[in-house]
C-alpha cells in the first residue's frame, strides 16, 4: 500500500469517526500540513465546514457554535504557531465544560528539533486545559493504524458529554506527499451513534428543610423540568443572566447585583435569620456583589455541581454533590409552606429601574431600550461592562444570553457570537475595546455569510476601570486603564460589508435598524465619565428601595 492509500485511509477514517461521534461541524484554518484532514472534511457528506484564516478567531467561533448547539465542533490547523494561536479559546473551553475537538497537524518525528520550518513542539500543547489528549502515529501500510484511530476516537467521545464534558486535542504528525486520494469518498460510511450520556446520581442525598437561597449560575443541562422547586413557597431563586431558564420564570430573582451591593450589615443578619440554607448551583455567577455577600453570610452552603471539577468560588462549601442537577435539587430540597419574600424586592427593583432609567441617557439606558425593543431572542455579552449593564437593565428577561465567562476574557468574541450567529438569530453587545481585540473575526461573517448585528458601545476607552479603585489614581488612569482609541468602526464595518449606524443620542436609535436582517453594525458614541455618574446615581435610587426592605 502507497504512502498515499495509507495516509487517505487515516485521515477519512478519522474524520468519519469524529461524525460518527457527534461532531458534524470543522472550522478549518488554511495550512499546507493540515491539507489531508482538510479535504476528507470538505469532502464528507454530512461534515460542515467553515474557514477562517485566523486561529485564534476560529477557535473562538466554535465555542459560539457549541454553546448554543451544545454539540461538539472542531478546529483545524496546520502545524507551528497556528496550533499555540487555539490555547486562548481552549483554555476557556476548559474552564467552560465546551466539548471543542482540536485538531493539530504535526511535522512528522524526524523534522521536529532539527530546525525545519513552521515546526514547534505540539506534543502535550494543552495539557492544561484538555480532559484528553493523544498523536496518533504516522500513516503507515497495516490496519493497525486504522485501528488506533477508531480506538482513540472511541476514548475520546467519553469527554464529549457527561461529569467529564470538555475539550479535546488530537495532534497528527503527517509526511509529504499530503494530497489524498479524492475519490475514496467510499470511505465514509460511518453510522452516527446516539450519545449515551449516563445520568450521574449521588448516594445518600441529605434532604433539607427550611426556607432556602437557591443560587443558579450558568449549566449545560436545561433546568426547566424544575419549575415546581423554583415556585416552591420556602424557596427564592436568583439566577445569573447566563442561566436561560429565568426566562420562563416569573418568581426568578434577577436583579441580585444590586441588591447585594446595597445590603448592610443588618440585613445580612436579617438574612441569616430567615433563612436556613444557601444552596449554590452550576458555575459561580457574574455578580461580585453576590459572591461578596456568600462570602461573608453565615449560612451553611451547598454546592451542586454538574462537573467533577468543581468551583467552590466564592467560599468553601459545607456540602458539595456533583452530577445531575435535576435529579439532585428534587432530592435535595423539601417543600414546605414557610413562604420567602426576596422575589417582591426583585420586582421592585425592576419597577424602580423601568421608572428611573427614563431620566437617563448613558449606556444603560441605550441597553435599556435596546432590549426592550429587538426582535432576536439571544444576545451575546462581552465581558466587563455589557453583561453586567445587561444584568441590570433586562427587566423583561426574554432574551437567550451566552458569554465567555469561563475566563472572562475580552478575547475571541465578535468570533464567538458570530458562532452563536450560525444556530440562531443574535445580537452581540460589545464595547469599543474588545471589539478592536477581536475586530478581525468580521471576516468570517463576510466570507460565510452569517447574519448578526453588532452593538458597539464606543466610551472610547475601558469603561469598567472607572468602577475600580485605580480610578481614583489620575495621574496614571487614562494611559494604563483608560486607554482611548479614538477609533471610528464605520471604517470597519466598510471593509467587511455591514451596513453601519451611528448613534449619539436616543432619538437616534430606530426599530428599523434593530430589526433588520443582513449584517448590522450600531456603533454608539457616549462618554466614560458620564456613564460613570449616571450609573451611580441610578445606583443610589434602587439603594433606597433595597433599604426600605424588610428581609
Amino acid at each position: 500500500m502507497s504512502h498515499t492509500e495509507s495516509l487517505t485511509k487515516q485521515v477519512f477514517t478519522l474524520v468519519d469517526e469524529l461524525y460518527k461521534y457527534g461532531m458534524t461541524s470543522l472550522v478549518i484554518s488554511p495550512g499546507s500540513r493540515s491539507t489531508p484532514i482538510a479535504i476528507a472534511a470538505e469532502l464528507h457528506p454530512k461534515m460542515k465546514t467553515y474557514v477562517h484564516p485566523d486561529e485564534r478567531g476560529a477557535a473562538y467561533f466554535a465555542l459560539g457554535k457549541i454553546k448554543v448547539s451544545k454539540r461538539p465542533v472542531g478546529i483545524l490547523c496546520t502545524s507551528g504557531t497556528a496550533a499555540a494561536n487555539y490555547l486562548p479559546a481552549v483554555s476557556e473551553a476548559g474552564l467552560s465544560h465546551l466539548p471543542l475537538v482540536v485538531i493539530t497537524s504535526d511535522r512528522p518525528h524526524e523534522l521536529r528539533n532539527v530546525g525545519a520550518p513552521q515546526a514547534i513542539n505540539q506534543t502535550n500543547m494543552y495539557q492544561n486545559f484538555v480532559r484528553y489528549q493523544v498523536e496518533l502515529p504516522i500513516a503507515e501500510n497495516s490496519d493497525v493504524t486504522i485501528n488506533e484511530v477508531k480506538n482513540r476516537i472511541i476514548q475520546m467521545s467519553m469527554f464529549l458529554s457527561g461529569i467529564n464534558r470538555g475539550p479535546v486535542a488530537i495532534n497528527i504528525p503527517i509526511r509529504e506527499p499530503l494530497m489524498p486520494d479524492l475519490t475514496r469518498t467510499d470511505l465514509f460510511k460511518a453510522t452516527r451513534v446516539e450519545s449515551n450520556e449516563s445520568v450521574t446520581v449521588p448516594k445518600n442525598i441529605t434532604v433539607i428543610k427550611g426556607k432556602i437561597l437557591l443560587i443558579i449560575g450558568e449549566t449545560i443541562e436545561s433546568l426547566d423540568p424544575l419549575e415546581p422547586v423554583f415556585n416552591f413557597k420556602n424557596v427564592d431563586t436568583i439566577m445569573d443572566p447566563r442561566q436561560n431558564t429565568r426566562v420562563f420564570q416569573k418568581n426568578a430573582i434577577t436583579s441580585h447585583d444590586l441588591i447585594f451591593s446595597h445590603v448592610t450589615e443588618e440585613h445580612i443578619k436579617s438574612i441569616e435569620k430567615s433563612y436556613d440554607y444557601i444552596v449554590r448551583v452550576g458555575e459561580p455567577v457574574t455578580s461580585k456583589s453576590t459572591n461578596q455577600f456568600l462570602g461573608k453570610v453565615n449560612l451553611p452552603q451547598i454546592l451542586v455541581s454538574e462537573f467533577i471539577d468543581v468551583k467552590p468560588y466564592p467560599v468553601t462549601p459545607n456540602k458539595t454533590y456533583v452530577g445531575n442537577i435535576t435529579q439532585i435539587l428534587r432530592c435535595l430540597i423539601e417543600e414546605s409552606d414557610e413562604e420567602t419574600n426576596l422575589y417582591k424586592l426583585d420586582n421592585n427593583i425592576r419597577e424602580s429601574i423601568a421608572k428611573h432609567v427614563q431620566n437617563h441617557d448613558d449606556e444603560g439606558r441605550f441597553m435599556y431600550e435596546i432590549l426592550k425593543r429587538m426582535n432576536d431572542k439571544n444576545v451575546f455579552l462581552s465581558s466587563s461592562m455589557p453583561i453586567r449593564d445587561f444584568e441590570r437593565y433586562d427587566v423583561d428577561r426574554r432574551l437567550n444570553v451566552y458569554a465567555n465567562r469561563g475566563a472572562n476574557g475580552i478575547d475571541g468574541v465578535v468570533s464567538s457570537a458570530l458562532g452563536a450567529a450560525t444556530e440562531a438569530p443574535t445580537t452581540l453587545f460589545i464595547g469599543d475595546i474588545a471589539m478592536n481585540h477581536d475586530i478581525n473575526g468580521l471576516l468570517l461573517s463576510k466570507l460565510e455569510k452569517i447574519d448578526i448585528t453588532v452593538v458597539v458601545f464606543n466610551n472610547n476607552g475601558g469603561n469598567i476601570f472607572s468602577y475600580l479603585p485605580q480610578y481614583q489614581e489620575k495621574m496614571h488612569f487614562e494611559r494604563l486603564f483608560g486607554t482611548p482609541l479614538d477609533l471610528d468602526f464605520s471604517h470597519a464595518a466598510k471593509f467587511y460589508d455591514f451596513n453601519y449606524y451611528r448613534v449619539k443620542t436616543l432619538d437616534d436609535l430606530t426599530d428599523q435598524m434593530l430589526n433588520q436582517s443582513g449584517r448590522v453594525m450600531i456603533e454608539i458614541i457616549t462618554d466614560r465619565e458620564d456613564n460613570l455618574h449616571q450609573h451611580q446615581q441610578l445606583r443610589k435610587e434602587v439603594a433606597t428601595v433595597v433599604q426600605s426592605f424588610e428581609f
